[in-house]
């Protein structure tokens, strides 16, 4: 009588485990037969606002798979063909995706409605119903709301893109379980606010995170430094705040960081000399200080270097000339010191140098002459001093010469005429003297010439204005002299002119009725 008692007993255990076991193993999701998912689609499509023409072919009477952006294959288990990809991109659809029942499409590898005018919020359901979807790309759209934390569940999803939408609320902390995310993740240009979820550093294949234009907060995790495949990190534009983490350096197929416009601050790490692919480093407009770590000399992959509007401080290195790919690169507004290093010449692909608003001394080396691909210089708000090297004419590229706000003297070179290409000019508030050359009526693109608060003496160039296109005329605070010359009398393009306190002959009435000019 034991024994049967203990057998049954035993036999019921077993019958417990083995419910338990059933209960605990995933379900098989039921396949949708191809015309409950087209009839799923045509109740969407009659949701919609619009219409194109490319929806036409989607009609009850017509096969699903042949439809415009439908694409379809055979299941795996069941082997009927099914729905497995919609891609209606730019399409400008308006309505409520929402509405679209996403159980009927379980199916699904992927979905693009990228640039459509979609909104609502994000569905739950679609996050929820779809185990294999591999893409999803609803960039550029109306979407609102939060985020859903079943987003977790799309543990197939390879590229996630929600970019441009108005989208708030915090990045759920789910996301960092989509382990597979290979392509791309980009929640870009939305209203996202908190933290980045430290989880996120599991996504270890990813190569590209672009977070930027939110309002997020906080620090940048450490963790971040497990994403060695990135390629692209954009934080920039956010309120993200603390300090550069080392562990960014590890990250060595890193080839575009963006973390401008942020709140971080202290020095930028030696580790990031190890980022040897990168050619884009972008982190101005934050609290960053201290000096240019030597390391980042071996960046020598660099075409653009945006360190602008922070506080760091020190000489520019002479690693500088290290950076021979060099594009573009702005310094300004820190507080760098000292002399423009020479090495700054082997820059010779380089076509944008701004290092105004800092503490620069010194003469302009003459080696910049050199630099003939330059279309933009700016020095302007520093100490410098000496005479204008000569070697400025050779640069014909330039379109922008930025020297104002300094301690040069000395003439103005005739060869400056050589730079026919110029829209802008600005030696004000030096010291300068002499004559103004009369070769910058050569200059027939220019907008804009200032050369306010100098000692230059004499006449204005005669064909001050002969291209007819400037707009900016500062001469106040000189001893010029002489009748106004009538190339600048008749030239209709002028917008603001400032003649004051020169010994100039004859009556301002002469300029007449100016159609543009707001200010003389």
């Amino acid at each position: 009588m034991r024994l049967a008692m203990k057998t049954s007993h035993i036999l019921n255990l077993k019958l417990i485990s083995f419910t338990l076991l059933l209960a605990w193993i995933p379900q098989a999701m039921p396949v949708p037969s191809l015309e409950e998912q087209a009839g799923a689609l045509l109740a969407w499509k009659a949701t919609l606002e619009s219409h194109p023409a490319q929806l036409q072919s989607w009609e009850n009477n017509t096969w699903p798979c042949s439809w415009h952006s439908i694409r379809c294959s055979k299941h795996e288990a069941s082997h009927q063909d099914v729905i497995v990809e919609i891609s209606l991109r730019g399409l400008r659809l308006r309505g409520d995706l929402d509405t679209l029942n996403f159980t009927a499409l379980t199916t699904l590898t992927s979905i693009q409605l990228a640039n459509n005018q979609m909104r609502g919020s994000f569905p739950p359901a679609l996050a929820s119903s779809m185990p294999n979807l591999r893409h999803l790309m609803l960039q550029e759209n109306e979407l609102s709301g939060e985020i859903p934390n079943q987003i977790g569940q799309l543990k197939s999803l390879m590229g996630l893109v929600l970019s441009a939408n108005q989208l708030s609320g915090p990045i759920p902390s789910e996301t960092g379980n989509l382990n597979k995310l290979v392509v791309r993740l980009d929640l870009s240009s939305n209203y996202l606010t908190g933290l980045i979820p430290r989880n996120l550093g599991n996504a270890s294949k990813l190569s590209m995170l672009d977070f930027s234009s939110n309002n997020l907060t906080g620090p940048i995790p450490r963790k971040f430094g497990n994403l060695t495949k990135l390629s692209i990190l954009y934080l920039d534009n956010n309120q993200t705040s603390g300090y550069l983490p080392q562990e960014l350096g590890y990250l060595v197929n890193l080839q575009e960081l963006a973390l401008s416009e942020n709140k971080l601050m202290g020095s930028i790490p030696d580790t990031f000399g190890s980022l040897i692919h990168l050619t884009g480093l972008n982190m101005w407009n934050n609290h960053l200080s201290g000096r240019i770590p030597e390391e980042l000399g071996y960046l020598v992959n660099l075409e653009t270097l945006d360190l602008s509007g922070n506080k760091l401080m020190g000489p520019i290195p002479d690693i500088i000339g290290n950076w021979t790919k060099l594009i573009r690169v702005n310094l300004d507004y820190n507080q760098f010191y000292g002399r423009i290093p020479r090495e700054i010449s082997n820059l010779v692909n380089l076509e944008d140098l701004e290092l105004s608003h800092n503490k620069l001394m010194g003469s302009i080396p003459n080696i910049i002459g050199n630099m003939t691909k330059l279309a933009s210089l700016y020095f302007n708000n520093n100490q410098l001093s000496g005479y204008l090297p000569r070697e400025l004419g050779y640069l014909v590229n330039l379109q922008e010469l930025v020297l104002g706000g300094n301690k040069l003297m000395g003439s103005i070179p005739n060869i400056f005429g050589n730079l026919t290409k110029l829209t802008s000019l600005y030696l004000g508030t030096n010291q300068f003297s002499g004559h103004l050359p009369p070769e910058i009526g050569n200059l027939m693109d220019l907008e804009e010439l200032q050369f306010d608060t100098n000692n230059l003496i004499g006449p204005l160039p005669p064909e001050l204005c002969a291209g007819g296109r400037r707009k900016v005329l500062n001469a106040f605070d000189n001893s010029l002299n002489g009748p106004l010359p009538s190339s600048l009398v008749h030239c209709r393009s002028l917008v603001r002119v400032r003649l004051e306190r020169n010994q100039f002959e004859g009556d301002i009435s002469a300029f007449g009725v100016q159609p543009n000019l707001v200010y003389i």
